[in-house]
């Protein structure tokens, strides 16, 4: 098997080779690319052939655009097992020589990992002082035929010179496979420029509510003299804003130990409308406080307002859940008005990281028009003219941004119950045919 890096230079740039797919949610039950057969065992699940004949073979890389790994739903070591049994039969099976990894939601704490590792750990081992974490570390991805930074390349990370392999591999995870496979870490953007495009690919979660949270409020709660930001938000102070709410959310459920069965009835009991045992759990936490709170009988007018504060917020939590709609699975999601001001938010901070990369190492990064995105579990395939589209508000100018879906690699319940297959869509790129992409339903 011979791979495009692997050729004469001048002929390696005719012939760069991709796939990118996400939202393979290994350590989810419900994920159909490892599945456990009759004796337990986790096996190639369902949909794994459907990906081997889409993905093909040969790839210089294989981009992962987030939620691989599932921490919130499994402890850390259900989904490595299960990841373990891909990456070992993609390797097997010679579909791409590297990994290009962008973290999603679910899997955040990889890239923490990876931080803590990179600039703590190996550090330290080193007899250095530790470094400030990247935050936002994008990866380039340059095919345009006369371009000096042609190839991948990370800003700013000093590439590998022994051993002839991968430039920027060489992490913990390149050993869930025996021999290795060289994992390339990115967050959260990875940009790719031809001579046709230029396009943003991303995971997608700082397009839901919660992901972006930290970013939207603190400026708005903090005064600019405390929080000291720019005028305008880059991609590394979002990032970062968001940092602890995401490192909660990924892997705090998956790992809180007798927890961890309560928050995943909970967070089922939300997506099916059932609002029994929240309610439930919602009097016990009002009792508990109205004992907390006992006053003395010539302060009963405190415990009123106590009372009546406790079942206020009590009302505000059960509508805030009954009429809460996830990304997952929501077709409508991309085109809500919220949705379309916060894609304006992260598409301005990347653009402002674009300015950036190109100020600081002279990519010469073009504005993106089109974006690969996973998250909502909705494939969309590459050149759909009825993919969503928007006019960003700022730094995008009159041309309007297409966007494209990788869908997911798991099943949902429909309306009956039963379980059916969400769809993917694996994307597709070559040198000589650009880019393109195959439904896998």
């Amino acid at each position: 098997m011979i791979f495009c890096r692997d050729i004469d230079k001048k002929e390696r740039k005719e012939c760069m080779k991709i796939v990118i797919t996400s939202d393979t949610h290994f350590g989810d039950p419900m994920g159909r690319l490892v599945e456990k057969n009759a004796d337990a065992n986790l096996v190639k699940g369902s949909k794994y052939a459907a990906f081997k004949e889409a993905a093909g073979t040969g790839n210089d890389y294989l981009i992962l655009l987030g939620d691989v790994l599932d921490f919130s739903i499994s402890t850390y070591q259900e989904a490595f097992e299960t990841a373990r049994v891909f990456f070992n039969e993609i390797k097997n099976d010679k579909i791409a020589n590297e990994i290009i990894y962008a973290p999603g939601n679910h899997d955040a704490d990889l890239w923490h990992t990876v931080e803590y590792q990179a600039n703590i750990i190996n550090q330290i081992e080193k007899g250095n002082p530790p470094r400030p974490f990247h935050l936002s570390l994008p990866g380039i991805i340059d095919d345009r035929k006369d371009s000096p930074s042609a190839g991948f390349t990370l800003p700013g990370v000093t590439k590998q010179t022994s051993g002839g392999g991968a430039q920027y591999a060489g992490l913990f995870l390149d050993h869930i496979t025996n021999p290795s496979t060289p994992f390339n870490f990115v967050y959260p953007n990875i940009y790719m420029v031809t001579d046709q495009e230029s396009v943003l690919m991303t995971h997608g979660q700082y397009l839901s509510p919660y992901w972006s949270l930290g970013s939207e409020w603190a400026p708005r709660i903090a005064t600019e003299e405390d929080l000291r930001i720019g005028d305008a938000l880059d991609l590394a102070e979002m990032v970062g804003m968001n940092f602890p709410l995401s490192q909660l959310a990924c892997s705090g459920i998956g790992q809180a130990g007798p927890l961890t069965r309560v928050a995943r009835l909970v967070q089922r009991d939300i997506k099916d409308r059932k609002m029994g045992r929240i309610e439930k759990y919602l009097d016990r936490l009002e009792a508990t406080v109205d004992e907390m709170t006992r006053y003395p009988w010539y302060k009963q007018w405190m415990e009123w307002l106590t009372d009546k504060a406790s079942e206020a917020i009590k009302k505000l939590v059960l509508h805030v859940f009954e009429n809460m709609e996830e990304a997952r699975f929501n077709e409508e999601f991309i085109y809500k008005k919220e949705v379309r001001e916060r894609f304006d938010r992260f598409y301005q901070a990347s653009l402002n990281e674009i300015g950036l990369l190109n100020r600081n190492y002279h990519y010469d990064l073009t504005t993106p028009k089109f974006v690969i995105f996973g998250h909502t579990h909705e494939p969309t395939a590459w050149g759909d003219p009825t993919a969503p589209w928007t006019k960003p508000a700022t730094g995008g100018g009159l041309t309007p941004v297409t966007l494209y879906n990788t869908g997911g690699w798991l099943d949902k319940l429909d309306e009956n119950g039963r379980r059916v297959f969400c769809g993917a869509e694996v994307f597709l790129y070559q040198t000589s045919r650009g880019f393109s992409s195959v439904r896998v339903s």
